[in-house]
């Protein structure tokens, strides 16, 4: 694969404070570190995008019907510290943090003027979860006509149940995913592919 880091943007969704303890999160942590310093060596633009409601939940609309924590202002809140960014990938300054009070980054944000004003044609996606905010945002990003490249060891899904109540574990959401967003939607490669691309630059 080639990537060219002047026409590139590299978009982390969802690494908080509040959601490091969620199912797959802190695992993730060493390989974006690893893959945002060398985003950073690259000049490639780096974006933060998070999850951030008002007050008791005011603004999270139908997304808090389904999450119970964030309808009721108990997780995920602007203004504390459960929305900043990891201390691990701490943006730096002229890195933009975005907020959003939906799943997918687009959302009640600048990120299509920020990803236009700086000329970028194609976003790499990781962070969390892939079958929410992840998937929300590369079926987003692929029908602005953004070329999209999903991380499948650089994101972390949530388990489901089915309508039976059985559970779907997260390894087969993760694969289940990230298979449908590849047919359609996106390519999906590894965290070391990507570097390994990017030292080929």
């Amino acid at each position: 694969m080639k990537i060219n880091p002047k026409t590139t943007a590299l978009l982390i969704i969802n690494m908080t404070n509040d959601l490091v303890g969620w199912g797959g999160v802190q695992s993730l942590v060493p390989r974006l570190q690893r893959l945002l310093d060398r985003a950073r060596k690259s000049s490639m633009m780096v974006i933060f995008s998070s999850l951030a409601f008002c007050d008791r939940g005011s603004d999270s609309g139908q997304l808090g019907i389904y999450w119970a924590p964030i309808g009721k202002g108990e997780v995920l809140v602007k203004g504390t510290d459960g929305v900043e960014i990891l201390r691990e990938l701490s943006p730096k300054p002229g890195e933009p943090v975005l907020q959003r009070n939906r799943y997918r980054a687009f959302f009640n944000s600048d990120l299509d003027r920020i990803l236009h004003d700086n000329a970028v044609e194609t976003i790499v996606i990781c962070g969390y979860s892939t079958n929410f905010c992840c998937d929300s945002t590369v079926r987003d990003a692929n029908f602005r006509d953004y070329k999209v490249i999903v991380l499948e060891d650089g994101t972390a899904p949530i388990a489901l149940q089915d309508s039976d109540g059985q559970t779907i574990s997260a390894a087969q959401v993760q694969k289940t995913v990230l298979a449908n967003l590849g047919r359609g939607f996106a390519q999906i490669v590894t965290v070391d592919e990507v570097i390994s691309a990017l030292d080929k630059t």
